[in-house]
């Protein structure tokens, strides 16, 4: 039984992949492609709870965000390969967020700052 972290990036355009389970901070994470190949691993620069984003690349502030061939967000800051890509660093391109909900999401979840972003 493969008992690995795994995400799985749905397209190749794609700059993040969807975790398919709860990672801690520092855990390998296994990335597969739409077929189930490994295309990857990286290692979770925070934790990443079941559902959410990681990123593949080094994504650049207002660079776009790519999920399943499609522009999800834009960056507001640097994205490191590994980090959780989600509202502390991502700015939705569909829905407008007020700051105040982003806070109390970022509480709520205990998002911590990228070691590379401190």
């Amino acid at each position: 039984m493969n008992n690995k972290n795994k995400a799985i990036r749905l397209s190749e355009f794609d700059n993040v992949a969807t975790v398919l389970n709860d990672v801690a901070k520092e855990q390998q994470v296994q990335i597969i492609d739409e077929c189930n190949q490994i295309i990857g691993e990286f290692t979770a620069l925070q934790s990443i709870p079941f559902g959410n984003k990681i990123a593949l690349q080094l994504i650049s502030d207002k660079s776009v965000i790519e999920k399943a061939g499609y522009p999800i967000g834009v960056a507001i800051k640097a994205i490191q390969p590994g980090d959780l890509v989600h509202v502390q660093n991502v700015r939705s391109t569909r829905v407008d967020i007020p700051a105040s909900i982003i806070e109390q999401i970022i509480q709520q979840m205990q998002i911590e700052e990228s070691p590379c972003n401190s």
